[in-house]
């Protein structure tokens, strides 16, 4: 498993599949909405100086040009009235924010925790369509193993680091594996850090643990999969 590609190894053939699901991208780029907000005010508040203006100017242009596609993602109306919900709010406060030409952690803060609930309805339906496409593709390469080959199925899941506890895909070749910890027939192949990567890795935890508290008062939730909670309760239904 490599992101949207699951590959099968199997006597020395290599067959590739697309496990993309185009909705699971839509949603996760317009949840990155607000979050791409807040970490475009991290850290600090008072006056906005040119640089960030310049960064919430060009954010508000990016959701003015994508309100009106969003018609045309293939998504419910339920879906489809949040998403305009979570792009008419996050421009509203960056139009705010513009023209008072400063901001404060609180008012900062105050929006993301409005967001959150909004955010976590995206997090649902991708973490849905994602597991939903997964299991389509393992259901058929189940069917052409057969019961002996399958019971030596092993899984490698590459991955990056922020997502380890509870990567929704570790959690589904677990449940249908029936192997609860990572090292037997599960591996996780989290990348190798260079100097320079450990730095940005140590970054990325700081923003994420401080986004994480300010949307959701957790300063973890973000140092796990954004999806692990849905796929928990979803998963018992998938694969029962």
């Amino acid at each position: 498993m490599k992101g949207d590609t699951a590959v099968l190894l199997r006597v020395g053939r290599r067959v590739e599949a697309d496990v993309n699901v185009p909705v699971y991208h839509s949603l996760k780029a317009i949840a990155h909405v607000p979050l791409g907000i807040y970490a475009a005010l991290t850290p600090g508040e008072g006056p906005l100086d040119t640089e960030r203006a310049r960064t919430l100017e060009r954010l508000g242009g990016l959701i003015r040009t994508a309100r009106p596609g969003l018609a045309g993602l293939g998504l419910s109306s339920t879906a489809l009235a949040r998403q305009d919900e979570i792009l008419a709010r996050s421009l509203a406060f960056l139009d705010d924010v513009l023209a008072r030409r400063e901001f404060r952690r609180a008012g900062l803060e105050a929006f993301t925790r409005r967001m959150a609930p909004l955010v976590l309805g995206n997090v649902r339906d991708a973490a849905r369509a994602q597991l939903d496409a997964l299991h389509a593709r393992v259901a058929a390469w189940r069917s052409e193993l057969g019961p002996a080959e399958w019971e030596r199925l092993h899984v490698v899941i590459v991955a990056a680091h922020m997502p380890r506890e509870g990567e929704v895909t570790f959690q589904y070749w677990s449940r249908l594996l029936r192997e609860p910890v990572e090292g037997r027939r599960i591996v996780y192949a989290e990348g190798l850090w260079e100097e320079p990567r450990a730095l940005d890795l140590l970054a990325q935890h700081l923003l994420d643990g401080s986004g994480g508290e300010a949307f959701f008062g957790d300063f973890m939730r973000m140092h796990r999969d954004l999806l692990a909670d849905e796929a928990r309760e979803y998963l018992p239904s998938l694969l029962p």
